[in-house]
């Protein structure tokens, strides 16, 4: 009879830690399919609302955290991008593709020093991604600027037939 309320006591006692674990919904692969389908047909923001369904009941959840970053890069929401993309690459850091997307984050802002070391690590010769979507993430090239500002413009001589003149600041 003691054994018997001892058993029950542990029932009780265990039954909500077991219920605990489940807690955590994980998506459906259904919502997933969804998803990736909107996405291929050009439904961003429809696909969006499901890669951040899918991202909050799994935060670990890779595909759908690159995919918001992908998202807000096509859609040149500079700062998402590289809040997603980052969080991509701190799940799976051998991953090339969250790497390429965060470059092109950094080469859209002209910061052509954070673009090159994005790439680290990225075969650039020979990833698909940047030879199809991001040609101009050319790591040599990149580097070229460093030290220096993109279209700093300091000054230029406006060479006329009749006369030539300094022009302070080129913004006509």
């Amino acid at each position: 009879m003691k054994s018997v309320r001892i058993c029950i006591a542990l029932v009780v006692i265990l039954a909500p830690c077991s219920f605990s674990v489940q807690a955590t919904p994980q998506p459906k692969q259904s919502e997933i399919d969804t998803a990736n389908r909107l996405f291929q047909v050009g439904k961003f923001a429809e696909a969006g609302k499901l890669y951040s369904r899918i991202a909050a009941q799994n935060p670990r959840d890779y595909s759908a955290t690159l995919q918001l970053g992908r998202i807000a890069l096509l859609s040149n929401q500079l700062d998402d991008a590289q809040k997603w993309l980052e969080e991509a690459i701190a799940l799976q850091e051998d991953d090339a593709d969250a790497k390429v997307m965060l470059a092109e984050v950094f080469y859209r802002r002209d910061d052509f020093q954070k673009a090159a070391a994005s790439l680290n690590g990225v075969e650039v010769s020979t990833n698909k991604l940047i030879t199809s979507q991001y040609p101009t993430l050319n790591v040599t090239k990149l580097e070229s600027f460093k030290g220096q500002t993109p279209y700093e413009v300091h000054g230029a001589v406006y060479a006329h037939a009749d006369h030539r003149q300094r022009i302070g600041r080129i913004g006509l």
